[in-house]
């Protein structure tokens, strides 16, 4: 096989920065014909395809496109992302309203009293199980110290956050700009933010784009969320696979290669998704092979699904890294990465190629592909170790995490997947009761099923009759409510 002589950094499976986005030229070209059509009348797109085909990099060149429009003034380009935690309700929309604060200046009242306004809206809906002052150490007497629900119903969320899209358009009014309200990873967002988002896209301003990502498989939400989409104004931008010349684009401008027709040709056959070409050329650059057809062949040879070949290409403590921390439900709170890790938070930064910092104090991984393959490949006694680590973790540091409901429902995950079922079974009956109370029957059920499942382990009668209890009422409730 012939060789290079020098070895290079991997690059990161993070979205691509907009400077190195390659190709895509037909769906950037429908993308800025609707930027210069929101400024007349707001503009609604879904960037949708398969994992790893890299609607999240066209995202970020979207943002890059809206910021370097003429005019030279500055714009709210506002993003936020969806993760896969059942019980976390409107996190996105609430950091879309936190980012906006950062835009709004001394001056503009309008818009600072409606980002006030509906970011309070916001956290009292999606706050009523949050505990009040600081969590015990122990899960008995965690259990019961819930904040009462307020009394903010979906209506007047709705209003607050149209509100708000209103004032934002009437400030890029007449001035040739446009807003831009990212969100990635829809797929992900509970029934209340899909219906958030559906009723948003009914009623967008003129200077406003709403673009949001989804992904397009089996299982993913995509057919759910086209159907609630269906009588929207939403227009869709669907990925495929890249072709030859996408590729040796991507070689060039992220990697430096130069890829022969022979080597884009394979490649477009049997690895054109972006996640799937970064790694194997990162996996051509830890062998120190050059890009020839003959060198990919013998990389891809047996190297099974994209992500598998992309873990192998970690070093060590990267894969460490991800096999103690796949079992997290991002956003991972710093103090539990820690305490995981047994690591400071600096070294944290410092010393990973697969963590990403987010706004505020969490973190998650570069690309969620890693953590899903990492997390189905665990052993079943890995797997139960971890989450027993993790759920001493989040009570070991509950004093100190910001989001109180994240830990509450970490901790009952974690608690229950580390079998740790008399805790679990507590936890989850309670938390499942509340959310009940506040009509996400969804997760109620989800709650209550482990309650049940956990009581049953440990035999106790009562505490099971009453979670069996529990579960018939959600169902009779979720009956009442499709009738």
């Amino acid at each position: 096989m012939d060789t290079v002589q020098q070895q290079a950094e991997a690059v990161s499976y993070a979205p691509a920065p907009p400077e190195e986005f390659c190709g895509r030229e037909e769906e950037r070209g429908r993308l800025s014909a609707i930027i210069s059509r929101a400024e007349e009348q707001g503009q609604a797109v879904m960037i949708s395809g398969p994992s790893g085909i890299g609607k999240s990099s066209l995202l970020s060149w979207l943002a890059h496109e809206v910021r370097g429009r003429p005019g030279g003034l500055p714009v709210p380009v506002l993003r936020a992302e969806v993760f896969d935690l059942p019980g976390m309700i409107f996190p996105a929309f609430r950091e879309l309203v936190n980012d906006l604060r950062r835009y709004a200046a001394p001056g503009r009242e309008g818009l600072r009293e409606a980002i006030r306004y509906a970011g309070d809206v916001l956290e009292k809906y999606a706050a009523p199980v949050e505990p009040v002052g600081l969590l015990p150490k122990t899960g008995e007497e965690i259990v019961g110290i819930f904040a009462r629900s307020p009394d903010v119903g979906y209506d007047r969320v709705c209003r607050a956050f149209g509100e708000l899209l209103r004032e934002i358009g009437r400030e890029m009014a007449g001035t040739g700009r446009v807003a831009a309200i990212l969100l990635d990873d829809v797929h992900l967002a509970s029934h209340l933010d899909r219906r958030l988002l559906r009723d948003t896209v009914r009623d967008l301003p003129p200077g406003i784009l709403l673009a949001f990502t989804c992904r397009r498989e089996d299982g993913s939400g995509y057919i759910a969320i086209c159907e609630e989409l269906r009588d929207s104004r939403v227009q869709e931008v669907q990925l495929a696979g890249m072709g030859r010349n996408e590729i040796r684009e991507l070689g060039e401008k992220r990697f430096d290669l130069a890829i022969d027709d022979a080597a884009a040709g394979i490649l477009e056959e049997t690895r054109n998704d972006p996640f799937g070409l970064v790694a194997c050329f990162n996996a051509l650059r830890r062998q120190g092979l050059a890009p020839s057809a003959g060198n990919i062949a013998g990389v891809l040879a047996g190297a099974g699904e994209p992500v598998a070949l992309a873990f192998a290409t970690l070093t060590g403590p990267e894969r460490v890294l991800v096999e103690e921390l796949c079992i997290l439900n991002p956003p991972f709170p710093a103090p539990v990465v820690a305490c995981m890790l047994r690591f400071t938070e600096a070294d944290m930064i410092r010393g990973s190629g697969v963590l990403r910092k987010l706004p505020g104090a969490g973190y998650a991984f570069v690309h969620p592909l890693l953590q899903e393959y990492c997390r189905r490949e665990l052993p079943d006694d890995a797997r139960i170790t971890l989450n027993a680590r993790a759920a001493d973790c989040f009570e070991r540091t509950m004093h100190r995490l910001p989001g109180r409901l994240h830990a509450l429902l970490s901790l009952a995950c974690h608690s229950f997947y580390a079998r740790e079922y008399g805790k679990a079974a507590d936890l989850n009956l309670e938390l499942g009761l509340r959310f009940s109370h506040r009509e996400d029957y969804d997760t109620a059920l989800v709650l209550t099923e482990r309650a049940i499942a956990s009581a049953e382990q440990i035999g106790d009668d009562l505490l099971l009759a009453a979670a069996r209890r529990q579960d018939d009422l959600i169902r009779e409730k979720i009956a009442g409510s499709t009738g």
